[in-house]
């Protein structure tokens, strides 16, 4: 009966965990929600293909830029004591400014073949880089708020870029100076929420400049290299569809598609805070490993299963009411396609819901396999269906990568973690 109570506190506690991350992520989507009656009213369809290209490539970039280093904090944070995880991060900022400077030179060369391929202004093209060193320092001061449990400072961060964000992009749209408006303010908000974190985590802008004494330079490589196609599975997607829409349908029709994920964003969101939530419990029970502690971490997972399309489906009826109010008439050609990437997102969630469980366990090259596959096959499907189907057909070759790496994800899972001859695995025997 204790045990049972106990199994409730320790779900009610983990409910509340993703509650607080549901609604502290929820300020960072509210800024496109908030922006875009304007966006879409001021900026035609080609000129907010051009925004949601900027943000796409910027996300694509963060991996390349930043290592993945991100998941590797998470990975070794139980790990380290403080001197090392102090170590470790700087040797990490270190790494991602000298990244980023190497990615903005080879930009800079190469930005004509690069502009044509891009479909992109080859004279914004460093700022896409800069954006990407921005968003992988923001994510990563965020990855140690997160597991430092240092939640107000986490909440604190968010609203700080928000407001930032919005209030120079609103600026700079009625200044009139159009998408470039909004890439600068976007950038100049997140810049400054960056140094606002790190400071908080007690680490001054000098530590970008100062080569790591004692470092870790090998392990993040290896890391990096090897864990690069998980780390950027979701980036990589994103930015195939919408290049792919760029491509066959025209700058147009990217514009379209972000749209149609603005909205998909906000369930999104709340799905990604359960895995925020989720990855340190999860990890803190695997390390435990009883018997009772893989029933509970199933039980939980069962119950994501069930609730996370649930959800979806609320969310998805909610944006066909609020879509048409929020956008501009020329968008509202992208409402019917909601349901296609809400339904991308859910099995998305799924799939990176399997990818912890592998991710506790080290096997990052198990992890980047399924990842690459997910990659491969979206960008195979997504070019053979563009022409045929539109978007319609570039959001189903979406939802058939995820659906797939999912199911092979999960007997992987299963195999290791849940299922032996002799009953439950314990992972301390590994």
């Amino acid at each position: 009966m204790k045990q049972s109570i106990f199994r409730w506190r320790e779900k009610g506690y983990l409910a509340m965990q993703s509650l607080f991350y549901a609604v502290a992520n929820s300020i960072e989507a509210l800024v496109p929600f908030l922006l875009a009656p304007i966006l879409t009213r001021t900026l035609d369809p080609a000129e907010y293909g051009i925004w949601v290209l900027f943000i796409t490539y910027a996300t694509f970039l963060r991996p390349i830029v930043g290592l993945t280093t991100q998941d590797a904090i998470r990975m070794r944070f139980l790990d380290f004591d403080q001197k090392q995880l102090d170590q470790f991060t700087h040797t990490v900022l270190f790494i991602m400014l000298t990244m980023a400077a190497i990615v903005s030179a080879i930009t800079f060369v190469f930005s004509g073949p690069l502009a044509k391929a891009t479909m992109f202004p080859a004279g914004w093209l460093v700022s896409v880089v800069i954006a990407a060193f921005l968003f992988e320092v923001f994510y990563t001061a965020l990855a140690l708020l997160q597991f430092h449990q240092r939640r107000r400072a986490f909440l604190m961060t968010q609203v700080v870029q928000a407001v930032l964000s919005m209030a120079l992009i609103s600026a700079f749209l009625f200044a009139g100076w159009d998408w470039r408006g909004v890439i600068l303010g976007r950038m100049i908000g997140m810049g400054i929420a960056t140094l606002l974190s790190l400071r908080s985590l007690g680490y001054s802008p000098t530590l970008f400049f100062r080569v790591p004494q004692r470092s870790f330079y090998r392990d993040i490589a290896s890391f990096g290299v090897v864990y690069w196609p998980a780390g950027m599975v979701i980036m990589a997607v994103a930015m195939t569809d919408k290049v792919v829409a760029a491509h066959y349908l025209g700058v147009s029709a990217s514009a379209m598609y972000g749209v149609a994920a603005l909205f998909a964003s906000a369930y999104w969101i709340v799905n990604h805070s359960f895995v925020l939530a989720w990855t340190p419990w999860l990890f803190k029970k695997l390390k435990a490993a009883s018997e009772d502690g893989m029933r509970e971490v199933v039980s939980v997972s069962m119950l994501y299963f069930i609730l996370a399309p649930i959800a979806a489906i609320a969310f998805y009826f909610i944006s066909l009411l609020v879509a048409p109010i929020l956008l501009g008439e020329a968008f509202h050609s992208a409402i019917p396609l909601l349901r296609y990437i809400m339904i991308a997102i859910v099995l998305q969630g799924f799939f990176v819901h399997n990818m912890k469980y592998l991710h506790y366990d080290k096997d990052i090259r198990v992890m980047s396999l399924c990842s690459a596959l997910t990659i491969a096959l979206n960008i195979l499907l997504s070019v053979r269906w563009a022409p045929e189907m539109g978007i319609r057909g570039i959001m189903l070759a979406t939802v058939v990568s995820f659906g797939a790496t999912f199911l092979i994800s999960g007997m992987i899972v299963v195999a290791r973690f849940i299922y032996v001859p002799g009953g439950v695995k314990s992972v301390v025997s590994r």
